[in-house]
């Protein structure tokens, strides 16, 4: 087994010198013992040397085939630290994966946060301003502070894979909706058994489509809802996420109190009754009269 002992003492040295910087502590050949340590430094748990409590932030990544990375920056006497993004956005040049030249397009990816060789923080997007074939492009470059350059294609590669299982993990969640049987979603259950089985059946169902499937099958309200939330997503919505969003539309119309029936009714400053539409029920009323 890879030996795990580490110089803590130095990794401490180095992150207090630079505070609120990731500092690299080593690879763990497992998950389990990289976890573990993440977990124990925090707390100085059988560490002491990043006592006391409170001192380090800890996290673990993983580092390539070597193993998993445990990074940690010192935080003691900071300003409350901005947490670690769960992902990175960037916008890619993306010139086809054949040998022969297609031209460019921009492409923005969604990927990790981490560095794939060692987990470290991946550097923040800087806009890069470029002209190919008579056209003016705008990328982003970005510098990993470990030193590890991401290369565009496998960046586009990562998001690749990403998406995959996620449309995926958005299918079997879908399927296993469809196998349990309808949940209860109000007035919107059938229309959200109806959404459930489509995204079981086609990979990647988007909200757009979802809508469009339900208009067709007499449920032009759910798919207007739907619609409306797409826009204000600005389009970025899933046929699962549509599903959900109507069962909560519809938990929030049952529990919604501020309103007679979709309507907001009051008695302004200047005498005028006033009748507008709930935002929490968005039902289509008219005014009272």
């Amino acid at each position: 087994m890879r030996p795990t002992r580490f110089d803590h003492v130095g990794v401490v040295a180095e992150a207090k010198a630079q505070p609120g910087v990731w500092t690299q502590v080593g690879v763990y050949p497992s998950y389990v013992s990289g976890s573990g340590a993440a977990r124990r430094i925090p707390g100085a748990v059988r560490m002491p040397s990043y006592g006391p409590a409170g001192t380090f932030e800890a996290y673990t990544a993983p580092a390539g085939d070597e193993g998993w990375a445990v990074w940690v920056r010192y935080v003691a006497g900071l300003p409350k630290p901005e947490p670690r993004p769960a992902t990175m956005t960037y916008r890619v040049c993306d010139r086809g994966s054949g040998s022969e030249y297609v031209g460019v397009r921009v492409v923005t990816v969604t990927v990790g946060a981490e560095c794939p060789v060692c987990g470290g923080p991946r550097g923040e997007a800087a806009p890069h301003r470029f002209h190919e074939d008579g056209d003016w492009y705008v990328v982003d470059k970005w510098k990993n502070r470990c030193g590890h350059t991401d290369m565009y294609a496998d960046v586009l590669a990562e998001h690749r894979k990403r998406q995959a299982q996620l449309e995926e993990a958005e299918q079997k969640a879908a399927a296993h909706a469809v196998a349990i049987g309808p949940a209860d979603a109000g007035e919107y259950t059938e229309a959200v058994a109806l959404i459930h089985a489509a995204a079981a059946e086609i990979r990647g169902l988007h909200a757009k489509q979802a809508a469009q499937f339900l208009d067709m099958r007499g449920h032009e309200e759910a798919a207007r809802r739907v619609m409306e939330e797409l826009r204000a997503r600005s389009g970025h919505m899933s046929a699962r996420q549509a599903a959900l969003f109507l069962a909560e539309l519809a938990a929030a119309r049952a529990a919604c109190t501020d309103c007679d029936n979709g309507r907001v009714n009051y008695r302004g400053r200047d005498g005028e009754f006033v009748s507008l539409r709930c935002g929490v029920c968005r039902k289509e009323t008219v005014p009272s009269a």
